[in-house]
């Protein structure tokens, strides 16, 4: 059976921006286009605030143009990146490459708005019945369309060794408007056509450590998030030097009382680490985070960085 997570709404943060850029290549540069693109999607996923790309290639008879899909973790985030030399430069090399201009569209987050909410289903497939299963999502996804507040489903193939499930981020305006799908009757109905396609259904929402950790979004990827073990290392080596440098700073507010100091404390730890640290962490430990679980190799460099970073953090906080 399928096993369900109540889905909770979390603090407000800045909700992110994105940019719809479609692209008519011209036949002769179809091989310099790609080069072009995989140099700005690799710049972006570098770019402070980064949070997901896609880029889908033509399809004959019904969509010409590339369109290359940009998040950015704010409007602020997506301001900077358009703006940014890095991008003008790659934009011209694309540019270059194309038969009319491009057409970008921008969609600029409300940061007053509630946060959208993600559901992630993961489905094992039985033999033989892909194409049974393929028919079952195409109306699943028609169903969940028609639920007030429905953004999006963002679908994933099995993918080499490591990753044998599809994968289906459903993604709602807010925390209601997912439960009022999660729990409709019609949702069931769905459930109980999925049971003889699949061996096993698993569905949770994308809440806790692994919302500071980015989805891997390059075409025809898996679903990044890292172990819970990983998170929770990765988590430490950034959490510990920003107490101590918070701790170092406690004088500036000695007068307050316990309950009060604490509580700044708690609340810039907090927004350090989810606006400055963890993207930054999670970014320099990725090669290690997003392993596959049999690259030994890999498992011990990470490990190792973790460790030795915590012993210099130690020695270097005991000589302040």
């Amino acid at each position: 059976m399928i096993a369900d997570s109540t889905v909770r709404g979390d603090a407000h943060v800045p909700q992110p921006a994105t940019a719809i850029a479609s692209h008519l290549v011209r036949a002769d540069k179809a091989d310099e286009y790609q080069r072009a693109q995989t140099a700005i999607t690799d710049a972006a996923r570098k770019f402070p605030g980064f949070v997901g790309t896609e880029v889908l290639g033509p399809i004959p008879g019904m969509q010409a143009e590339w369109v290359a899909i940009f998040r950015l973790e704010s409007n602020d985030a997506m301001r900077r990146w358009l703006d940014s030399r890095e991008h003008a430069e790659l934009a011209a090399r694309i540019e270059a490459c194309l038969s009319e201009p491009p057409h970008l569209l921008l969609l600029a987050s409300d940061d007053n708005a509630e946060p959208p909410v993600a559901m992630v289903f993961t489905h094992r497939v039985a033999k033989g019945k892909v194409e049974d299963y393929l028919e079952w999502r195409r109306k699943a996804i028609a169903a969940q369309a028609h639920y007030p507040g429905y953004l999006a489903t963002e679908f994933f193939r099995p993918h080499g060794t490591f990753q044998n499930e599809w994968v289906d981020i459903v993604r709602y305006r807010s925390v209601d408007d997912l439960n009022r799908w999660m729990e409709s009757e019609e949702r069931q109905s769905l459930l109980k056509e999925l049971e003889p396609i699949v061996e096993s259904m698993h569905a949770h929402p994308l809440t806790g450590l692994e919302g500071w950790f980015a989805l891997n979004r390059e075409p025809g990827a898996t679903v990044g998030v890292p172990p819970r073990w990983k998170q929770a290392l990765a988590v430490l080596f950034a959490l510990y030097p920003t107490v101590m440098v918070l701790t170092f700073l406690n004088p500036l507010w000695h007068n307050l009382s316990l309950a009060e100091s604490m509580l700044i404390g708690n609340f810039l730890s907090v927004s350090l680490l989810t606006y400055l640290v963890m993207p930054r962490v999670s970014q320099f430990l990725s090669f290690w985070l997003e392993a596959p679980t049999r690259d030994w190799k890999k498992e011990a460099l990470g490990l190792s960085t973790v460790a030795i970073g915590l012993i210099l953090f130690v020695l270097m906080f005991q000589v302040l």
